[in-house]
């Protein structure tokens, strides 16, 4: 299936991704800062700060490659891999991906790992206060169903995301938040497939993908 895109919607992925790197790198530099005044006192902590800052920069970063970029759409189907990626990025949001085997279906749909990656990163906008997102494949003949399930305490979806999720849904009302949301059905509709949400009450919120696989 070919699906188009409005300008937009680029433009709000690279918001989201400058979001999430500026801060930690932001951080970095205040950690040279620190160095430079030359304070014993404040060496250790400085380096820290910046060490950790750097890793977070970089786990993003690793993350938005194979998430929004053409890397994610050429990278092997290696479940392990993909997990450790995920949960990298996951851990800024305290929350945390339960892959327990790490493995992928065979047959794997194409484009399955860009869009796991994407699915783990709407899950986690559900869980406000982190929580943990199950991850688990049903197939069937001729289909694959995944379903992301999220749990943490005051889990919930905003309006504006359940909008986004919707193939109708007015790019010009998307907006930094409702973006993975949009982008995410988006994938899913691309690979020939759909995305539906369904709540729990205090549950959580599970999310599925149903994508063929003939």
């Amino acid at each position: 299936m070919t699906l188009t895109a409005d300008l937009r919607v680029f433009e709000l992925l690279a918001s989201r991704l400058c979001h999430d790197v500026v801060g930690p790198i932001g951080a970095v530099n205040n950690g040279m800062e620190l160095l430079e005044e030359d304070d014993s006192e404040m060496a250790g902590d400085a380096i820290e700060l910046a060490a950790a800052s750097a890793r977070q920069a970089a786990d993003a970063l690793q993350f938005y490659r194979l998430a929004y970029g053409m890397a994610g759409t050429q990278v092997d189907a290696n479940g392990p891999e993909l997990a450790r990626v995920a949960n990298a990025f996951l851990s800024k949001h305290k929350a945390r991906l339960l892959w327990p085997d790490g493995s992928l279906p065979d047959p794997a749909p194409e484009g399955l790992a860009k869009l796991l990656l994407n699915l783990a990163a709407l899950a986690s906008e559900s869980l406000p206060r982190g929580g943990e997102i199950s991850l688990s494949f049903a197939p069937t003949a001729g289909e694959l169903t995944v379903t992301a399930a999220a749990r943490g305490e005051s889990s919930a979806l905003r309006p504006e995301v359940a909008a986004a999720l919707l193939p109708d849904c007015p790019i010009a009302d998307l907006t930094p938040r409702s973006i993975q949301g949009y982008f995410t059905g988006l994938l899913a509709r691309r690979a020939g497939g759909a995305l539906s949400v369904t709540p729990n009450g205090e549950a959580g919120i599970d999310f599925m993908l149903v994508l063929p696989t003939g």
